[in-house]
């Protein structure tokens, strides 16, 4: 709630209102009031996250390391300290499988990690996505979404090609509508079947053949013109195509009343004219409401009468915008949004962020000394948190996603973005500024629309802000109903802890404070009332995969750049490998197949893969099963050697089941429940009810669990238990049958070291350096109160031009981004 209070201060407190031309102060309520309340109260409430990950490079080949850096923070100031504190990574093969998954435990928004790729990996487009479990209440479309090309560097038949598809061209009129006799700027963007912009040029024509506008593309088939539509005309556009072959595309369709909204730009204004069209005779309608914001701050509101089609005219300094994209709506007189634009509001050009090296070239194996600077507008010293990477260019990647990018463009826009590094390139160029504006004119705003925001619908809170690891789901009734108001059990072994809770009205749960572990075995149980059929849990899944454009990749150069890569990176690691073979070195196995035994699986039709065949089993008959009888009880005189006193089980002589009890060495033995560990107090007060079978095992079974079973084991399945341990509960929708659910519980990842080797003057030689693609690598470097950091490394024995390249964020929300070259001298023939 302080956050909100915090928003509704500097909402009504800093408002800055700008009259300008016939443009008049809004009153102090009403409209204004109900539009200003819901923007605070969206950001307030729903607390929007964005993700960022910062890679040593844009692809890579199977078999290499994939170094990452996280950077999470609010999506209204941009500060890295948000109130989630578990980031969750996945890797996503071609076909939207989860590969890899690291969860990372943030500290002021911050954490880094590493993937491992398997060798066995195919060649194809992956998706790296990050995304926290409070981003999921407004959809996988606000993640961090990434295309990841990896090749394969063993041999594999080549895909074939993609089928071709029609180019698509389509007309956006800016502020949404066209609207006759009233002048407009029509973006238009064209792509092909893989998402990637089209270059193509043509004429629109009216309906009697006669030219009106020309059509020329420019930056990634994007370009615009303008257009006054004539009452009752339709519109087409003929164009050429790549290749020469023409085709043609019909305009949308002007309306004969409505509004028009054109923003253009000076060095220091965005300047806003508005235009409205009524239908003869109509009476007057009050005035209209401008209104500009920035990740809802309120920066700009005005009141203007649009009694006829003159035009009204407003220049916002763009001084009081901060930097990042800005969203101009213009309300009529009800309050409904009729006409939107998109600016952008670059970093000041103080703002930088640069590396310096000591030197202008360096030997094989020399040291490298780089210097960090960072300054803000004013060019004063700032302190943030970044991370560098120093590696092999790659033209065909040049345009690829950065921080300030995504922070202040993509990441609040509709639809994949194709090169959107080129759109932060400094400085910006006319060029460049043409290209964002077409950019803007035609992929919209996503992070909320009015008509719904007005009437106060709000993004879902079905997934909780993590603050730690945790446990979540849903507690369902036979009928698929959620089961609300009844107790869910929480085991978990490594360390041992039970806990209950009781689940809300909707039948959700949440269990949290699981930090500080390792993998562990967890176990949920819902127990059902007499009488009732049984109920059922399910856990919160991953989220769903959603298909990630081509856009995203260059479109050209990128096959021939992966498989030359490829090849270098074979040769490499096989070099590698060789030299440590040499040298007695250990090797990190990619991928380790182990085959062993099948689970046992006895008539009962429950699979054992922890029992074996000396196991004593029981099978609990329907007949015997009593409501309030408890696994202990059960146990009761049932199995020689196997001693039970009130509610503990214990075997006698664990080293063999004797047909008669003997003597007093009572040891506890292990007890499982469907595979998972669990305490042996829980073991026994257990329902029967919910049980099959029960395995009783010696201390044979320590082959298995090692010195834990020294007191033997004792397995039991539940009647819908019939299948191994889930691995992972954020995998999919695990859904238990009888009211239990079993499964390993991931800790945090614990990244590993970038491996940088030192070479010092005296040191004997060393085998070859593997470091042909990334040779340095630092997730966590930090500027002081000058403003400064200082960074260290080795040259490896590949000789060329590298690139380094900062990124990272200031405690205040400023993205930053800075690169250099290095010179490596090849070694001498």
């Amino acid at each position: 709630m302080a956050h909100l209070y915090r928003r509704l201060s500097l909402a009504f407190a800093i408002l800055l209102l700008v009259v300008i031309s016939a443009f008049q102060l809004p009153a102090e309520d009403g409209i204004l009031q109900r539009i200003a309340k819901s923007l605070v109260t969206f950001y307030g409430t729903s607390l929007p996250e964005k993700a960022y990950l910062h890679l040593d490079r844009p692809f890579y080949a199977s078999g290499e390391t994939v170094w990452f850096k996280a950077y999470l923070v609010e999506a209204d100031s941009h500060r890295p300290d948000t109130l989630s504190k578990v980031l969750y990574v996945d890797l996503l093969s071609p076909q939207q499988r989860v590969v890899a998954q690291r969860i990372l435990r943030l500290s002021g928004g911050l954490a880094h990690g590493d993937i491992a790729l398997p060798d066995t990996l195919a060649t194809g487009t992956y998706q790296l996505r990050a995304y926290t479990s409070w981003m999921r209440n407004a959809g996988p479309a606000f993640f961090f979404s990434l295309a990841l090309p990896i090749a394969r560097t063993a041999a594999q038949p080549a895909s074939p090609p993609a089928a071709s598809a029609p180019v698509d061209l389509q007309f956006f009129p800016e502020g949404g509508t066209l609207v006759d006799e009233l002048e407009s700027e029509v973006a238009f963007k064209a792509v092909d079947g893989q998402g990637h912009g089209v270059a193509l040029q043509g004429t629109v024509l009216d309906e009697q053949g006669q030219p009106v506008a020309s059509v020329n593309s420019r930056h990634a088939g994007m370009g615009s013109f303008r257009l006054t539509p004539a009452p009752g005309q339709r519109y087409r556009a003929v164009v050429v195509l790549p290749g020469g072959a023409k085709a043609e595309y019909t305009l949308p369709t002007s309306q004969p009343t409505g509004y028009t909204l054109h923003v253009s730009e000076t060095a220091d204004d965005f300047v806003v004219v508005l235009r409205r069209r009524i239908a003869a005779g109509a009476a007057p309608a009050g005035p209209a409401l401008l209104l500009a914001q920035v990740r809802g701050t309120v920066v700009f509101v005005a009141q203007a009468p649009l009694p006829g089609t003159a035009a009204i005219t407003a220049k916002l300094p763009k001084a009081k915008f901060v930097p990042g994209l800005a969203h101009i709506t213009l309300f009529d007189e009800q309050g409904t949004a009729q006409c939107e634009r998109l600016v952008f509001i670059p970093n000041p050009p103080g703002i930088r962020l640069t590396l310096t090296p000591d030197k202008p070239s360096y030997a094989a194996r020399e040291a490298v000394r780089l210097k960090l600077t960072a300054t803000d507008a004013a060019g004063q010293p700032v302190a943030g948190a970044f991370s560098v990477a120093v590696t092999a260019p790659s033209p065909a990647f040049a345009d690829g996603p950065t921080i300030v990018s995504h922070l202040l463009l993509s990441s609040d826009l509709a639809g994949p973005v194709e090169d959107p590094g080129y759109y932060s390139k400094e400085p910006q160029t006319p060029e460049i500024r043409r290209a964002l504006n077409d950019l803007l004119l035609t992929q919209g705003w996503r992070r909320f629309v009015w008509k719904e925001l007005l009437a106060g619908q709000m993004p879902s809170r079905e997934f909780a802000l993590e603050q730690g690891l945790s446990v979540s789901g849903q507690l369902l009734a036979a009928a698929g109903q959620p089961a609300g108001g009844r107790q869910v059990a929480y085991l978990q072994t490594n360390p041992s802890r039970e806990a209950q809770m009781q689940t809300d009205a909707s039948g959700r749960f949440l269990f949290r404070g699981l930090d500080g572990l390792d993998t562990t075995h967890v176990m949920l149980r819902a127990p059902s009332r007499k009488g009732e059929e049984a109920l059922r849990i399910r856990l919160v899944a991953s989220p769903p995969a959603q298909p990630l454009p081509n856009a995203l990749l260059p479109a050209m150069g990128i096959s021939t750049a992966l498989d030359e890569y490829a090849r270098r990176s074979t040769q490499q690691q096989a070099l590698v490998r060789s030299a440590n073979m040499a040298q007695g070195k250990s090797i990190m196995l990619q991928e380790v197949s182990v085959r062993g035994t099948r689970p046992r699986v006895v008539p009962d039709g429950v699979t054992r893969p922890y029992s074996n065949a000396n196991a004593v089993v029981l099978q609990v008959k329907d007949d015997v099963i009593n409501e309030s009888k408890t696994l202990a009880q059960y146990l009761a005189g049932r199995v020689a050697g196997v001693a039970v006193t009130g509610n503990k089980v214990n075997i006698r002589q664990a080293s063999t089941l004797q047909k008669q009890g003997g003597g007093d060495n009572l040891i506890e033995p292990l007890f499982l429940i469907d595979g998972a560990i669990v305490s042996g107090e829980a073991f026994a007060s257990y329902p029967l009810r919910e049980i099959q079978t029960i395995d009783v095992m010696n201390q044979s079974a320590a082959g298995l669990f090692g010195s834990q079973a020294y007191g033997g084991v004792i397995a039991a399945y539940s009647r819908q238990g019939k299948s191994e341990p889930a691995k992972d509960p954020k995998a999919a929708f695990k859904a238990s049958r009888g009211g239990f659910i079993s499964f390993q519980m991931p800790g945090y990842y614990r990244a590993r070291e970038f491996y940088a080797p030192r070479y010092e003057a005296a040191a004997p030689a060393q085998g070859p350096d593997p470091r042909f693609s990334t040779l340095y690598w630092a997730p966590e470097v930090r500027t002081d109160v000058r403003g400064l950091a200082q960074l260290s490394f080795f040259a490896a024995d590949a000789g060329g031009t590298f690139s380094a390249v900062v990124e990272g964020i200031t405690s205040q929300g400023t993205p930053m981004r800075g690169t250099t070259t290095i010179i490596v001298r090849s070694p001498a023939k």
